[in-house]
């Protein structure tokens, strides 16, 4: 069986021998897949096939391969080989079988075209953005080319899909030949991270931690703790100046010591205030965990102060 081969080119000698064995080979495989084929071995015949339209790429290799994946119910494949014949160039050495082929593929691609099936999927809970991945029998769908109809052969075919690392949304189905078919199929995007609690417990998610939670009950440390640093001391101010004065009369002498009291109480009074403040910012972050939309360089700052007469922060949360 001549395969039509031509090569027109001044080629060197160790090209010529490389394309000699090439055609070689490709003929003997050739012959060996008709005889599977014959014989009804039709997957080890497409094997054959294959590796013969590899090394000689013409009109009867591919007609052969394309009328075998005919045979095994494959029109899609089958259709696509005998539309390639067509755009095999033709060489002035063709040979009248090599002509043959190329009408006989032409005609095979239009009978095998009617029993191609076509799936539609439609896939629920997948929003714009998010990282779909679908898979059609093991195949990866094109992310352009996922809401748009799939021609499949005949026959069983398994559907996955995900989103990201999320849970894998599984289906089969049985197509039909020239069979139409609309399937849904729902995802859910991947569980958020728990951060593990003390003694394992489930804490909450770090990515729902609000940033008002740290910052409020940082205020609310720093204000307790002048607070009763100051009401220490305006305590023991108050004790000595009683065992120093007359009754409720103090001297000249315990001006100082009852300006330094009086600040001291003021301050510890507003240190409370900021700090109940704080804890109640820190709750609220707690009890509403939805992130806050900030700027990526955005990060919560405290600065406590301490004046004459005054005590508070400074910070941006």
């Amino acid at each position: 069986m001549a395969l039509g081969l031509a090569f027109t080119c001044a080629i060197t000698p160790a090209f010529a021998q490389r394309a000699a064995a090439d055609v070689e080979t490709a003929r003997q495989l050739y012959n060996r897949g008709r005889e599977l084929r014959d014989h009804g071995e039709l997957v080890l015949a497409l094997e054959k096939f294959k590796a013969a339209h590899a090394l000689a790429k013409t009109p009867i290799t591919g007609l052969e391969l394309a009328r075998t994946h005919a045979a095994l119910n494959q029109p899609v494949e089958a259709r696509e080989l005998c539309l390639s014949v067509a755009r095999i160039p033709v060489t002035a050495e063709e040979t009248a079988r090599s002509v043959e082929a190329r009408a006989e593929a032409a005609k095979i691609a239009e009978e095998v075209k009617p029993k191609i099936a076509t799936l539609h999927i439609t896939l629920h809970g997948a929003r714009r953005g998010d990282e779909t991945i679908l898979l059609i029998d093991g195949i990866t769908v094109p992310a352009a080319a996922m809401s748009e109809p799939r021609s499949l052969n005949p026959g069983a075919h398994a559907i996955s899909a995900r989103i990201g690392t999320g849970e894998e949304a599984t289906v089969s189905t049985e197509l039909r030949e020239g069979e139409t078919r609309d399937l849904e199929l729902t995802v859910v995007p991947p569980a958020k991270v728990v951060v593990a609690g003390p003694g394992g417990s489930p804490a909450r998610s770090a990515s729902k931690l609000s940033p008002l939670v740290i910052p409020g009950f940082a205020v609310a440390a720093i204000g307790v703790g002048v607070g009763a640093v100051t009401g220490i001391i305006t305590i023991a101010t108050k004790t000595d100046l009683q065992s120093r004065c007359n009754g409720k009369v103090c001297g000249p002498n315990e001006y100082a010591d009852l300006d330094r009291g009086r600040t001291m109480g003021n301050v510890s009074t507003v240190a409370f205030i900021v700090g109940a403040v704080g804890g109640a910012i820190g709750i609220y972050g707690l009890t509403h965990p939805s992130p806050v939309k900030t700027n990526a360089a955005w990060s919560p700052t405290v600065r406590p102060f301490l004046g004459a007469g005054s005590v508070g922060v400074h910070g941006s949360f």
